[in-house]
């Protein structure tokens, strides 16, 4: 018989490979020569469901290394770090069509959305975002969406041979939700006329120590000191002084934050917006949510007058998130540290777009703008932010943190 691999349709529309003579091979095994074969393929004991001759839930799928990479830089994903192919390869993936409910059998499923997203009466889930039973019907919106999907009850799991994975798992967990929390605003926000706090002492503070012999000087040193801050996507509702605090943000806050210092340090300082194209930001965020944004987005950035002059200074990608921008743009690399003198701005959104740096328009306040509440919670945030955060090392952070939460718990229970 021949037994070269037939090629196998996916729900996914997508042609792969599935080994039938390896699978035949399995199925006349011995008990004890199946356990060996597992062993060595490192998949085969999945099951196999068909739907009219279409495979949903398969180790084909599983196979599939854009959706390896999809669940890494899923919040879990993050959190999971080396045992994330073996997890990955312990679950099944669901693919539903817009329209299409999301199936919530077994004794304790958890989900994670790797693209599209699914939504509820309450609640809606984006890629990356992870959720248990959350007792209302989920479906597919606006683009099909691909789910992984593992039963933590069955037993399957709950063998022995898992105890590693259960306990990696159950620590991704808790890391999750410890940064979740540390990133969810406050409940009462801040009206947006106070968010340029520049008469709160700590700004009055560091501004003081920012101050150099000239307005460029100081200009240059607020900006270099700002642009140390990561970047991170998140709310953006926030006073100068939180970010100062904090000592993260994104474009809006930390804009915000540079035009507070610098007037504080008696520097003339406004906003500048220019639409900035979303795939600009690329590789910072996660593949799936690209296809969920707007084709353009607005981008902000501090400016300042130099002998009349306005002069874009913008503090918004710190070098970590600046070298994945690399990534893309690697003509940019020269930029990579942020420099700022009379006569030569630094803007390198409007670089790579080979623009005018003086053709800017600067206002006094955004405050409209950050007074806006955004669609997004703290885990739609916390799952955009995977790749900067492992770009510096932010989960081992907040590992270590789950790692003393669940010894705590493990003696309390003894």
């Amino acid at each position: 018989m021949n037994n070269r691999p037939r090629p196998v349709i996916l729900l996914n529309k997508c042609k792969i490979w599935l080994f039938l003579g390896e699978l035949r091979r399995y199925c006349g095994d011995s008990a004890s020569s199946r356990a060996a074969r597992i062993k060595s393929t490192g998949a085969l004991h999945r099951k196999i469901n068909l739907v009219g001759g279409l495979m949903t839930n398969t180790i084909a799928m599983q196979h599939n290394p854009e959706l390896l990479d999809q669940f890494s830089d899923s919040t879990l994903g993050l959190f999971l770090d080396d045992d994330c192919p073996q997890v990955f390869n312990a679950g099944v993936i669901h693919k539903l069509i817009p329209g299409a409910t999301l199936s919530n059998k077994g004794i304790r499923p958890l989900h994670i959305v790797l693209d599209g997203r699914v939504a509820g009466a309450r609640d809606w889930f984006g890629p990356g975002n992870h959720f248990e039973t959350s007792g209302q019907t989920l479906s597919a919106v606006d683009l099909p969406a691909r789910i992984w999907t593992i039963d933590l009850g069955a037993p399957a799991w709950t063998a022995p041979g898992n105890r590693s994975l259960r306990r990696a798992m159950t620590k991704a967990l808790i890391a999750a939700d410890s940064a979740e929390a540390n990133a969810t605003p406050p409940a009462i926000l801040p009206e947006p006329e106070t968010l340029c706090d520049i008469d709160h002492p700590d700004i009055q503070r560091q501004a003081t120590r920012l101050r150099r012999a000239t307005q460029a000087s100081t200009a240059e040193a607020v900006l270099r000191f700002v642009h140390s801050f990561p970047y991170r996507f998140g709310a953006w509702q926030e006073r100068a002084s939180d970010t100062l605090s904090r000592g993260v943000g994104m474009c809006t806050t930390k804009t915000n934050l540079q035009v507070a210092l610098m007037r504080a340090a008696g520097l003339e300082a406004g906003f500048a917006e220019i639409p900035m194209e979303t795939s600009v930001l690329g590789k910072l965020m996660p593949s799936g949510w690209l296809a969920l944004q707007r084709p353009t987005v607005k981008h902000y950035f501090a400016a300042v007058k130099l002998n009349g002059v306005w002069h874009g200074a913008d503090s918004s990608y710190d070098v970590a998130s600046y070298r994945i921008f690399l990534e893309m743009f690697p003509w940019m690399a020269h930029r990579e540290t942020p420099t700022l003198t009379e006569g030569s701005p630094y803007i390198p959104a409007l670089e790579i777009q080979h623009a005018d740096l003086f053709d800017i328009t600067v206002v006094d306040s955004i405050a409209n703008e950050m007074g806006k509440r955004s669609r997004f919670l703290p885990r739609h945030f916390e799952a955009l932010n995977t790749r900067v955060d492992r770009a510096r090392g932010v989960h081992r952070h907040w590992g270590r943190v789950a790692q003393i939460i669940e010894t705590e718990r493990e003696e309390a229970r003894r």
